[in-house]
């Protein structure tokens, strides 16, 4: 794999993620600052987040994962 179809893979990865992230959040009627609560995160780095802006750690990842009650691959699969 080339440096081009690593970087459509990452971005690809992040809009999916994001996507998920405010799907789920949507379910459990969380607000951002809400779900940034129960993340240990901020409000701020959520919004990014679900812009797909921003390149987040497994351990963030886990966190909104837990937040929201969902496995990780429920925030990376296909939604």
């Amino acid at each position: 794999m080339d440096n081009m179809d690593d970087k459509n893979v990452s971005i690809m990865l992040r809009k999916r993620l994001a996507a998920n992230i405010r799907k789920y959040r949507a379910i459990k009627q969380l607000t951002q600052e809400q779900l940034a609560e129960a993340a240990n995160s901020s409000q701020q780095y959520i919004c990014l987040i679900e812009k797909g802006k921003v390149k987040i750690s497994l351990e963030v990842t886990y966190n909104i994962a837990t937040a929201l009650n969902v496995k990780i691959d429920d925030l990376i699969c296909e939604p």
